[in-house]
């Protein structure tokens, strides 16, 4: 990671291409392109990479909490507390998955859809936030992948079950998504900011500063970014109706004009 960090950097760059000038630059004159069952088949795939992460994530750090201690768990040296255990290994899956996720966004523009502020913005902080926490080697690290697995498992069956035509029979879930990512947001400028704390102290912290400041600034911007979405949709009366957004913003379903 330290010796290729200029990877998800220019990845950020292209990227950034795509969402801001080929739907309007390439595809604005032509057709969506079809590709349901594609679109179908990469949220089951995710869903299932996700499903396999929380199975070896959550009860790992479980364990530490209850054997080691809250502060073990955040703030132990990576290598001792699950770099070389099988959450080791999918924690570091999970960071180079924040490259493939960026399908996410193809899908949308080749099928014409809105990308909204948030969906853009959340897949290019992640990538780049993530990068930036392994190569550090942040304690933490295991926190946020195991809540990550966790959301992501159950939004992406959401979106496959969409995708292959039961949206009406899932769709009162969407604001139960909304709310875990949420609490997801709470809970990671939580422990971001504890970690940060405990790093002062004697005992210390295996965590980076930088890193704390960038982990807080992106938790904090999602909360309410999430938080004004969830208003939006749920909150407000006819919101559904006049938002293109469903459920954690990731997948905008209305066409572009």
């Amino acid at each position: 990671m330290n010796a290729h960090i200029d990877i998800p950097v220019i990845l950020a760059g292209l990227y950034l291409v795509l969402v801001l000038y080929v739907p309007d630059a390439i595809m604005k004159h032509r057709n969506p392109l079809p590709c349901k069952a594609f679109f179908a088949l990469w949220n089951l795939i995710l869903t299932v990479f996700s499903a396999v992460g929380t199975y070896y994530t959550v009860p790992h750090i479980v364990s530490l909490i209850w054997n080691r201690g809250l502060r073990y768990s955040a703030c132990a040296d990576v290598h001792e507390s699950f770099y070389d255990t099988p959450a080791g290994f999918w924690v570091a899956v999970f960071i180079l998955s924040k490259i493939p996720e960026l399908m996410d966004t193809v899908f949308l523009v080749i099928q014409k859809k809105d990308i909204i502020f948030l969906h853009w913005y959340h897949h290019v902080t992640v990538m780049l936030y993530c990068w930036h926490a392994y190569s550090t080697k942040i304690g933490s690290g295991l926190w946020f992948a195991a809540m990550n697995f966790s959301v992501h498992s159950i939004m992406y069956f959401y979106y496959f079950l969409g995708a292959v035509g039961a949206r009406s029979l899932i769709r009162p879930i969407a604001p139960l998504i909304t709310s875990l990512q949420l609490l997801q947001m709470v809970v990671g400028m939580a422990v971001t900011i504890a970690t940060f704390v405990w790093r002062q102290d004697s005992e210390g912290c295996s965590v980076n500063a930088a890193n704390s400041r960038m982990g807080l600034i992106m938790y904090t911007s999602y909360f309410i970014l999430f938080a004004a979405l969830f208003k939006k949709l749920y909150l407000t009366p006819g919101g559904r109706k006049k938002t293109s957004t469903e459920a954690a913003a990731i997948a905008p379903e209305k066409k572009r004009k």
